[in-house]
């Protein structure tokens, strides 16, 4: 083989392999695009399926008129909190979102619920500890989660100081940054 068509072939062979190391960048990137409009577009399912959860259970508060349905009310609020940890740390719900649905609770933990009819429960915090201690123990990041929420809204008055521990919290059990 002579020397030129042996330098063409070197050429060529340089070439082809710029050629594939670029269009192999270009696929990348678009993949990496494709993949980060199905994350956000999962994270917006999400959202929508705990948004619709949680409309549901405050429609139905109505209609607690007797202990059995309390029950099972509480047990479908504090299992859709337990979802939504779970979302959360598996990095498919949007830890801001999640942050600000913590925050909102951890004001309301020390509450006595108003807003359903049955007077037997004393506070919030009770209802979720009872739910905690006796259902299926599968998560137990999710109960030491809410273990020390529930020690934030017990030791802290201040809402600014509440928002501070909780974001903190949020970002102690976040996996994905």
């Amino acid at each position: 083989m002579s020397s030129i068509l042996k330098d063409f072939l070197d050429i060529a062979t340089s070439l082809a392999i710029i050629f594939g190391v670029v269009f192999a960048y270009f696929q990348i990137k678009k993949m990496s695009k494709s993949i980060e409009i199905n994350r956000k577009s999962n994270f917006i399912k999400v959202l929508g399926r705990f948004t619709k959860e949680y409309d549901s259970l405050m429609v139905e508060v109505c209609n607690c008129d007797a202990q059995k349905k309390v029950d099972v009310w509480y047990f479908r609020l504090w299992n859709l909190y337990t979802n939504e940890f779970v979302f959360f740390y598996q990095g498919i719900l949007d830890p801001l979102i999640f942050e600000f649905w913590t925050f909102k609770l951890c004001l309301y933990y020390n509450e006595k619920p108003t807003d359903i009819p049955i007077k037997r429960i004393k506070t919030y915090k009770k209802s979720h500890l009872k739910y905690m201690k006796n259902r299926n123990k599968s998560y137990p990041k999710t109960d030491s989660f809410y273990h020390e929420l529930i020690k934030i809204a017990e030791e802290e008055k201040s809402e600014e100081k509440i928002e501070d521990l909780v974001h903190r919290l949020i970002e102690r059990y976040r996996q994905f940054k």
